[in-house]
């Protein structure tokens, strides 16, 4: 009679590798065992991100607070890390960089336009000489008021 008694016959025993199922070969040096019942092995790694992901969102933000040029400069910014990184293209820093573009482009043709309408401002009301007038005016005179052109203003502050 055989010592083990768990194989009293002394017949060789079948071991199984301990993540196998049952009927499945064990798997061969080096590789992983199937995963059970259709699910999916689990990854070697987190998966890549893209390093300019967050900041191309950052990028497409600040456009619309005010800070055209710095989403525009942080989507190029977004860009050259992606490539970098070896992602390729990264949309979303593009459209960064395209919204931050058209954002420096109106604040210009804004700038252009309220200084324009400052100026025509200005000068429908008798521009800079008008006031010059008042202001040699109220120091000659020392009055409260002087009348220029018909209108009447006050030397406060003259």
């Amino acid at each position: 009679m055989s010592e083990n008694p768990e194989n009293p016959y002394g017949q060789p025993v079948k071991t199984q590798a301990p993540y196998n199922q049952p009927g499945q070969a064990p798997a061969p040096y080096g590789q992983q065992p199937p995963a059970p019942y259709g699910q999916q092995p689990a990854p070697y790694g987190a998966p890549a991100v893209d390093p300019g992901k967050t900041l191309s969102i950052v990028a497409i933000i600040l456009p619309f607070v005010g800070f055209g040029l710095v989403g525009m400069i942080l989507g190029f910014v977004a860009l050259s890390k992606s490539k970098k990184a070896g992602f390729g293209r990264n949309t979303l820093a593009l459209v960064a960089v395209i919204i931050g573009a058209l954002a420096v482009v109106a604040s210009i043709i804004a700038t252009i336009v309220i200084v324009v309408a400052a100026m025509n401002a200005v000068n429908e009301v008798g521009g800079l000489d008008l006031i010059t007038q008042v202001v040699n005016q109220c120091q000659s005179t020392g009055a409260e008021s002087v009348v220029v052109d018909g209108l009447e203003y006050s030397c406060a502050g003259y």
